[in-house]
């Protein structure tokens, strides 16, 4: 036995176990007190059932449920967030809500199929016809990171609305059982696709994993929890070896600078180029204010550098430590969204400054002060519709382009603030647009205010493809500016067409058949491989083949499980696309770095050309 824990300990050194699994904690043997207390049901009110000898609970806890909408008609909450669900809230969907819980990448989801979770993900999950999806933002979020795993039991008490939850050491066997299907599954699919693929590694590893699950099913409970996870890392293990690296692929990273020193800079770029990184995607314009001293922003009145970067220019570091590297950069810029800061609090605010700029709801077109959206950080919005906007943000990439060599630009926020979807009661209320330029301009060509016109009828189409244009040519101006500076044109989208007309005036697809882009960055804001692999066909059949797609994977930013990204990944080539943008390198932690360095992200890993070994 000593040997044994002995083994497993060496594992966890030699292989950074929690870089590679959330659940694979320390061993620690179970104390007779705890053994006795997690025994005991009438404290929780959890029936345990039957646990055999070889079966015993690890760890419990309650939450309260803050909601269960078994349909889109139960909502006593009152708000208007993403899926219903409101800040520090635990919700519960069931089927009879929808097929998809439609939550933002703000929480934490897991899947249940009977009275077990089956996965965890961050957001939009599809709902299960025998199960249901728990959902949390803030608190919430956090207790379901810290109590619930693959293979936990879950109980919901409908009479108290709350939600019981406990693992035990068969829970870790389950969780080991699924992670070796995967990486089976993974390895049978990947071997059509990678002919020339080493699989030691792979087999290494997996044989290990299927020793160490056989060896978990044992009476003596510290030896079978120690096999159990011990199985659960080796299969890990396996499937970060499962994809191979591919030589022209991109492999892109959002990043937000806060280095304060071009030593800095070049210090982050090592760490970028060490995992594998050749495309930085530099957030540029922000929150209304420039990285970068800007001639643009001061003749506007506007602040010309952000504070934090007084003392040096980070653009300029950046491109030439990137270009040092032949790493490619391009410009992450934020159009539309000017950040959450009250407009009244800073002289030198785009609102405060231009306040017939700002946006503004329905709800509140009458409103003398900027106009902050609740669900999207209390953020403020400028108008797409007026041309002074438009002008101002495209005379600032042009700026960009000229003093600096950039390879490419990335449009984020080209859209209007998020509103309801149309089944909500409030969607007309919600929605974004209402400002005196636009109802004047739109007045002239149809002879109606929009504030009088309602939802579903054929003017307010005419409304919604106003807005839509105003977006379009925006898009189209900036292409137009750039197409002869040999700058690489993409913007952030949302993939679910239907839902980014509804809610958000974006009309990628026209983007895309007019070339008005080069590529584009497509959110993938769920962890449910079927969901992201069906936003992926969506995005191939409603785009052209002239433009590039490659996936935002948002595993890091969510905190999913390390290998749900090579799971993304696989996904994406089966698709043909060649190449991901991960969000963000502020959130790729260790746990998902070593699994990209292990090998899809390490050119040691690339396939091996059998001719050229002859």
């Amino acid at each position: 036995m000593k040997k044994f824990i002995t083994a497993v300990l060496f594992l966890t050194f030699f292989f950074d176990i929690p870089a590679f699994a959330r659940m694979t904690d320390a061993v620690v043997p179970i104390s007779q007190t705890e053994s006795k207390k997690l025994k005991s049901d009438s404290e929780s009110g959890v029936e345990y059932g039957s646990l055999s000898k070889k079966d015993r609970v690890i760890t419990k806890s309650s939450r309260k449920i803050d909601a269960i909408f078994p349909n889109t008609k139960v909502n006593t909450l009152g708000i208007s967030f993403p899926g219903n669900r409101g800040p520090n809230q635990l919700v519960i969907y069931k089927r009879e809500y929808g097929r998809r819980t439609l939550t933002n990448e703000f929480g934490k989801e897991a899947v249940v199929e009977g009275d077990t979770v089956v996965r965890l993900t961050g957001a939009d999950s599809i709902i299960p016809h025998e199960g249901f999806v728990i959902s949390g933002h803030g608190s919430a979020k956090k207790w379901i990171n810290d109590n619930l795993k693959v293979g936990t039991k879950v109980k919901i008490d409908t009479q108290n609305q709350v939600l019981h939850a406990y693992t035990t050491i068969g829970s870790y066997r389950y969780c080991a059982k699924v992670k070796i299907e995967e990486v089976e599954e993974l390895l049978e699919k990947s071997k059509r696709q990678y002919k020339n693929r080493d699989d030691k590694k792979v087999k290494e590893f997996l044989k290990k994993a299927k020793k160490e699950l056989r060896k978990s099913d044992c009476s003596n409970n510290n030896e079978a929890l120690a096999n159990a996870k011990a199985a659960i890392v080796s299969a890990q293990i396996a499937l970060s070896y499962t994809l191979p690296y591919l030589k022209d692929e991109l492999k892109g990273v959002w990043v937000r600078p806060n280095e304060k020193s071009e030593a800095e800079v070049e210090r982050t770029l090592n760490q970028m180029q060490e995992l594998g990184i050749n495309t930085i995607f530099l957030e540029t314009y922000f929150h209304g204010k420039t990285i970068f001293p800007s001639e643009v922003m001061k003749n506007y009145g506007f602040e010309g550098q952000n504070p934090n970067f007084k003392n040096y220019d980070p653009l300029s570091c950046w491109v030439r430590g990137a270009h040092k590297r032949n790493m490619a950069l391009h410009v992450w810029f934020e159009s539309f969204y000017i950040g959450n800061k009250v407009p009244a609090e800073d002289a030198y605010n785009i609102l405060a400054v231009r306040p017939t700029w700002g946006n503004k709801n329905k709800e509140n077109y009458e409103s003398q002060t900027p106009v902050a959206h609740i669900s999207e950080h209390r953020g403020y919005f400028i108008d797409p519709a007026n041309p002074e906007v438009v002008d101002f943000l495209v005379k600032l990439i042009l700026e960009i382009s000229a003093k600096y060599d950039i390879d490419g630009v990335n449009l984020d926020y080209v859209r209007y603030p998020i509103s309801a979807k149309t089944t909500s009661s409030n969607y007309e209320a919600s929605n974004w647009g209402y400002t005196s330029y636009a109802r004047e301009e739109f007045k002239k060509i149809y002879g109606v205010d929009p504030i009088k016109i309602k939802y579903d009828t054929s003017m307010w189409n005419k409304w919604d493809n106003y807005r839509q244009d105003r977006i379009s040519n925006y898009v189209k101006s900036v292409k137009d500016a750039v197409k002869d500076r040999g700058i690489v044109l993409s913007a952030v989208v949302f993939p679910d067409y239907k839902n980014s007309l509804e809610t958000k005036q974006q009309n990628w697809q026209k983007w895309s058949s007019h070339g008005y882009l080069d590529a584009m960055t497509p959110l993938i804001l769920t962890a449910d491989f079927s969901l992201a692999d069906n936003m992926l066909n969506d995005l191939k059949r409603k785009s052209s083949s002239k433009v590039q797609i490659y996936p935002g994977l948002f595993v890091g930013f969510m905190e999913g499980e390390s290998e749900d990204l090579l799971k993304q990944i696989h996904i994406i080539r089966n698709h043909d696309l060649k190449g991901v943008v991960l969000f963000d390198w502020a959130h790729l932690d260790k746990k998902y770095t070593d699994v990209l360095k292990a090998c899809v992200f390490d050119s040691n890993c690339e396939e091996v050309d059998e001719k050229s070994k002859k």
